[in-house]
């Protein structure tokens, strides 16, 4: 036992240390696009990974899509300083959409994530049944098949969807993320 806590600390160390060039080809090529796409250096590249992606990308399998500046056709925006990033993330689990703005004069990326579930309708009415007891969150809204939590102090929201035998469960975030540098390195 002390043996594997050992093993898992070292390589937990060893991705730290390592930054983006530790990660497995597939996972780098992601943490590369976010980096070249919104002109970022390599450490604030690899810290908007860890923090956003990673989790995501820890299933068997997934597949990413992406737009950014450069696709929409002869727009004006791919010499923009104002970057930007929609991002479609599939894995065995969910459905993850992010889209991210960054601000050079801020410093900072907004980041809009939408995770959708697809579920059994009765894990998604147990869902709900937490919600509702949760002091954390507040309904704001409820019909027949759709109910929408509000997390308090956050900018954080739960959709709810039913229709028998099937349903969704969605998480909606809204965030700031702070660089720590700006471009790149």
């Amino acid at each position: 036992m002390k043996k594997l806590i050992v093993i898992g600390f070292l390589v937990c160390n060893l991705f730290a240390i390592g930054g983006m060039d530790s990660l497995p080809d597939d996972e780098k090529s992601v943490a590369t696009k976010l980096q070249k796409t919104l002109d970022l250096n390599k450490e604030d590249a690899f810290r908007l990974y860890k923090d956003y992606f990673q989790f995501y990308l820890n299933e068997n399998h997934w597949q990413i899509h992406w737009f950014d500046n450069d696709s929409p056709a002869n727009g004006k925006m791919a010499k923009s300083d104002q970057k930007t990033m929609f991002i479609s993330l599939i894995n065995d689990d969910r459905i993850i959409n992010v889209s991210i703005v960054k601000f050079p004069k801020l410093n900072q990326l907004l980041i809009y994530t939408i995770e959708t579930l697809p579920r059994k309708s009765s894990v998604v009415l147990k869902k709900f049944d937490n919600l509702e007891n949760d002091d954390k969150f507040t309904k704001r809204r409820e019909t027949s098949k759709f109910a929408y939590f509000s997390k308090k102090k956050y900018m954080s929201k739960v959709n709810i969807f039913v229709s028998s035998p099937v349903g969704a469960i969605q998480y909606v975030d809204f965030a700031v993320f702070n660089l720590h540098q700006p471009g790149k390195s």
